[in-house]
């Protein structure tokens, strides 16, 4: 059979994305096409996700690259000067600040995006399920998932961090085999060590594919990113430009999030032959009901 970029030949007669979704492992075109069609379908619940969550975490973003950008022009000086261990005394507010900053970084990057990145996928699920959620529900229950965000992510990034320091590959292959730690929070309600677990499972066999997948959706994500920043390269440099680049990316951004949840829903049909049964779904309901 003959695959091209249409949904019609995705699912079959009389068919929709869901059964598509559930009927085998979808080919990477296949998955492009209809995370397009997903995406093009809910702009407007992403954009308002952006507004509501990305927005304010942009800001943050802006404030935390500017007070580390200003600690690390500092500690270069003095790098070059060669007095960074002599002048460590009177200097140690901007080391401290420097260390601050990157912690208050990675809050962002384990925490808070997390959450905007379940409240767009519970957005996607409920629209497979043709039950659309309203914007503040999915929030709503995106923000009830950060006690199991925190519990999750933080061990993540300990555990990335430290297999990277020893060689990249290893970090690179925790950073893929867990990389569905959030939508399993998310989306099948686990947490901790089980959501960990969860994305290793099916993951399993895929390596590559999952790797594969997670570039391309980066390189396109990084691609409307260049053409942001070539923009605002015309704009006055300051804070409020950072603002506006990084709530541009997070839109560019929540493409590859609408991505990575279709994976993760074929990937659980096929691998663990958990499909998502659309007569049994309310969107109020427990995320454990999706289960066969």
């Amino acid at each position: 059979m003959r695959y091209t970029v249409s949904i019609d030949f995705l699912v079959r007669k009389g068919g929709s994305m869901l059964e598509a979704i559930n009927h085998r492992e979808l080919k990477f075109i296949e998955i492009l096409s209809i995370t397009m069609n997903l995406f093009i379908k809910n702009f407007k619940e992403i954009i308002l996700v952006v507004a509501m969550l990305f927005f304010p975490i942009s800001i943050l973003n802006a404030m935390i690259m500017d007070k580390l950008n200003s600690s690390t022009l500092i500690i270069m000086k003095l790098v070059e000067a060669g007095g960074l261990m002599q002048s460590f005394p009177a200097n140690s507010q901007v080391f401290v600040t420097f260390f601050e900053n990157h912690i208050l970084q990675m809050m962002v990057l384990l925490i808070l995006e997390p959450v905007g990145i379940i409240a767009i996928a519970r957005i996607i699920k409920s629209y497979l399920y043709n039950e659309p959620i309203q914007v503040q529900q999915a929030i709503g229950e995106a923000m009830n998932c950060i006690g199991a965000i925190i519990i999750t992510g933080i061990p993540y990034g300990i555990l990335v961090f430290l297999a990277s320091l020893c060689f990249i590959f290893p970090g690179i292959y925790l950073g893929i085999v867990w990389i569905f730690y959030i939508y399993a929070i998310g989306l099948r309600g686990v947490k901790g060590w089980n959501a960990l677990a969860y994305s290793k499972e099916i993951t399993r066999r895929k390596f590559w594919k999952t790797l594969l997948f997670a570039m391309v959706f980066s390189f396109i994500s990084a691609g409307w990113d260049w053409a942001f920043s070539t923009v605002l390269l015309m704009a006055p440099e300051n804070i409020a430009t950072d603002i506006l680049y990084y709530t541009l990316a997070y839109i560019s951004g929540s493409f590859a999030f609408v991505g990575m949840t279709v994976l993760f829903m074929n990937r659980e049909a096929f691998i663990l032959e958990r499909r998502y049964n659309a007569t049994e779904y309310a969107a109020d309901s427990s995320v454990d009901g999706d289960k066969n």
